[in-house]
């Protein structure tokens, strides 16, 4: 179902010029026709991002490096962690252009003009607390990495907004984002292929974590059905527009970890986990609680992708206090690797699944 193109026309405005790269492609699928809320939400974010600032890759890569992390509205230091990145210990991922780096970041912040200057009615995400921000768009700028933004809401009265992102060492490719069903807050899955990487997409999604009640109805949707129905969705769109493989890192809201039900949707849909380097079983600090809401999962179609290990990276040692350089979930890293293209056609066993 395709709704309102304004999200297209402004990112053909921001198509890069170097005619090195494939011109690129972004359709936003949305559900305003369903629930005509959407559109209020949308009126109250800026314009998505395309920029263009790393090469294509020179040659289809055997290995790519994945971080799935919410960026806590940009509370987090993504600068500190890419440079952390870099060390031994974790590969020097972002330093090999033969190895790629993609990051698919949640709550990733963004602040400029293309926002309107007051708010349109409710239909926003709450107001922040004070605090530096990180700009997604200024680390993009300071790492010359490529970015695809999709704003999903803006942040209370502010000038700003959040929503999902995916950044990377090469250029892109084809480039979608779609909104999941609707239940108390406008959410937006954004997906993306590397130029020169056909046939696999990354996608970041971030999934509802509070059900809303809807008056007038003797049943009102639970949580956990909540996250189902936008994970069935996203399995969905997702399979049959890449028709293939597929790399999903996400903040599913998955407060029953994996026997949560959006968890066990995407497994049905035959996504696989990334097998677990030094297991854990949280990803975030609640309080008391330690819930395993972060997770990077696989889809092999076309068997382009042979296995898929993921770390969590945890907190200086030293360190105090819930927060993971400045954020509230950890971040994963993920190593991906692939079969070349003329091998990829059985997708065959798969070492990504615990």
């Amino acid at each position: 179902m395709t709704g309102d193109h304004a999200d297209v026309r402004a990112l053909k405005r921001l198509r890069p010029p170097s005619p090195a790269l494939p011109a690129p492609v972004f359709t936003e699928l949305d559900w305003e026709e369903t629930h005509p809320a959407l559109r209020s939400w949308r009126q109250n974010v800026g314009n998505p991002v395309l920029l263009d600032l790393a090469p294509p890759l020179g040659a289809a890569p055997k290995e790519v490096d994945v971080l799935c992390w919410n960026l806590a509205i940009g509370a987090a230091r993504l600068d500190e962690l890419l440079k952390r990145l870099r060390r031994p210990e974790h590969g020097g991922a972002g330093t090999d252009p033969k190895r790629p780096l993609v990051i698919l970041a949640q709550e990733a912040y963004r602040a400029d003009k293309s926002l309107p200057p007051l708010p349109i009615g409710r239909f926003h995400g709450g107001g922040v607390q004070g605090g530096s921000r990180t700009d997604i768009v200024e680390i993009a700028r300071k790492y010359r990495m490529s970015l695809r933004y999709a704003p999903a809401m803006r942040n209370g009265i502010a000038r700003s907004d959040r929503g999902n992102a995916i950044l990377a060492t090469c250029g892109f490719g084809p480039t979608y984002a779609f909104s999941l069903p609707y239940l108390r807050q406008r959410r937006i899955a954004i997906a993306a292929e590397l130029a020169g990487l056909e046939k696999l997409a990354f996608v970041s999604a971030h999934f509802e974590n509070r059900a809303r009640l809807r008056l007038g109805l003797r049943s009102a949707i639970g949580l956990g059905s909540s996250r189902a129905k936008q994970s069935e969705a996203l399995g969905r769109r997702i399979i049959a527009a890449e028709g293939g493989d597929v790399v999903l890192g996400a903040d599913l809201n998955t407060a029953r970890g994996v026997r949560d039900s959006a968890f066990q949707s995407l497994l049905r849909a035959g996504f696989v986990p990334a097998l677990q380097v030094r297991r854990w079983n949280y990803t975030c600090r609640v309080g008391p609680l330690r819930l395993l809401l972060d997770h990077v999962l696989v889809h092999s179609g076309h068997g382009l992708i042979r296995s898929a290990e993921v770390e969590r990276i945890d907190g200086d040692p030293g360190a105090r206090g819930r927060r993971v350089l400045g954020s509230d979930h950890h971040p994963l890293l993920a190593r991906v690797a692939l079969r070349s293209p003329a091998t990829s056609r059985d997708p065959g066993p798969s070492r990504a699944h615990e």
